[in-house]
Parts: C-alpha cells; structure tokens; sequence
C-alpha cells in the first residue's frame, strides 16, 4: 500500500530554482523561521560541535534544516533522503558531499540499515496518510540509537472541529499575505488546501507516546508544530 499522498510533480519541488523554493516555503509556513531558531537553541544546548552524530533527515528539501544543524555539528555523518531530484539538487548546493549521502526516493518505502543519533523530518510527514504516519512513527523510533532524538516540524490540525478551522483560515491568510504573486498563491494554496493531509496534533502525539517516545512540545501555533521527542 503506498501511503504517500503525493508525487514530486505534484508539488513545487520541480518548478522552481532552489532559491525561489526557499523563499516560498518559508514565506507559506507561518513560523517556519521560529521553529528552526528553536531547532538551532536544542541541537547547541543538547550537543557539543566535536560529537560525530550520526542523522538522518527525512525528507529534506533543499537542506534548508540540515544546513543548519551541520553549521553546529560540523562532524556529523548526514544521510539526506527526498523523492524528488531537483530537491536532493537543492540540498547538494548547500551542504556538499563531506560526510553526506543522498539517498532518492520515498522514505516511506526505503529499508534504513543503520541507526541514527538524530532524525529530522520538518515540513514534510504531512504527506502520508493517516496509517502512513503511525507507520513512519515506529519506523523512526525504531532507527533511533537509545537515547536518540527525533526533530518533527508540520503542518497539522485539531480534533476540535472549530478550532481546526479557525487556525485553518489564520494559516491561509499568512500565506495570502506572504505569497508574492498571484501565479505562486495559486501554486501553495492549492498545494495547502488539496494536496496536505494533517492530522489532528493531539492524535500524533498520542502515536508518538505510544510507540515509547517522551514527546516535547516546543512550539504550537495556528497549523504550525514542533516537536521534540526523545527515545
């Protein structure tokens, strides 16, 4: 069963320059710049720059996290995975070849054969169906080291149907604001509106317990999350 929702020519990915897709994102993910500045304080609170971490991160864009936390862990070994050519292209740009594998294809379906210190996957997990997520969720608890940490940024909604719609229509509105043109609006609101799957944060979390991980609200607002969970 194939429980990603999406094709790479279905999104954005393949009909932008690296720099253009970067700036978009950032701009149609309300607090996309608030998350990771607190992605920066954990990984440089919790890790020392000589540690030669092992990470993984799933679905990685244009490395635009990655980038980042090799910036503070300039030792660590990356295994960089997308489904889409031009985004693994966008991610050599930034982070080289150094102690990095890039890895194509879908995430969902690779076999990992190692464990990882650190995984991230930020924007991204909103792509796979319901049954896809729990999935992925034991899946990364499984390839953690003990100890391990898993970094997870989304878009998502709530159990409460009013409040789902209320953060909803704020989500929209960042991104009507935000949006340059009217060409890329209709590219991402199509892209939020039809091809997102969120689910409710209180049921993932819920997941997340379940499969034995201590789970840390970070950050919470309108559609926007960040957790971070420990093994």
């Amino acid at each position: 069963m194939d429980t990603t929702n999406v094709k790479p020519s279905q999104l954005n990915y393949d009909k932008y320059t690296s720099d253009k897709y970067d700036k978009n994102i950032i701009n149609s993910i309300h607090f996309h710049r608030q998350i990771h500045s607190l992605i920066v304080d954990f990984i440089k609170d919790n890790h020392k720059p000589e540690e030669k971490q092992e990470i993984l991160d799933l679905g990685v864009g244009t490395a635009i996290t990655s980038r980042l936390i090799k910036d503070i862990l300039p030792n660590a070994n990356f295994d960089l995975v997308d489904f889409s050519r031009q985004m693994l292209k966008g991610a050599k740009e930034k982070m080289g070849v150094e102690n990095i594998k890039y890895i194509l294809g879908d995430y969902s379906k690779i076999e990992f054969k190692k464990k990882y210190d650190i995984i991230i996957c930020v924007i991204g997990l909103h792509h796979q169906n319901t049954i896809g997520k729990k999935k992925m969720f034991k899946k990364i608890y499984g390839l953690l080291k003990p100890k391990g940490v898993f970094v997870f940024g989304d878009i998502i909604t709530y159990r409460n149907p009013k409040e789902a719609a209320l953060n909803q229509a704020k989500h929209i509105k960042h991104l009507v604001d935000k949006i340059e043109d009217e060409k890329t609006l209709t590219e991402w609101a199509h892209h939020h509106l039809y091809l997102n799957d969120p689910v409710p944060i209180e049921d993932q979390i819920k997941w997340l317990e379940q499969d034995g991980f201590e789970v840390g609200k970070k950050f919470l607002q309108f559609n926007t999350v960040l957790l971070i969970c420990k093994k």
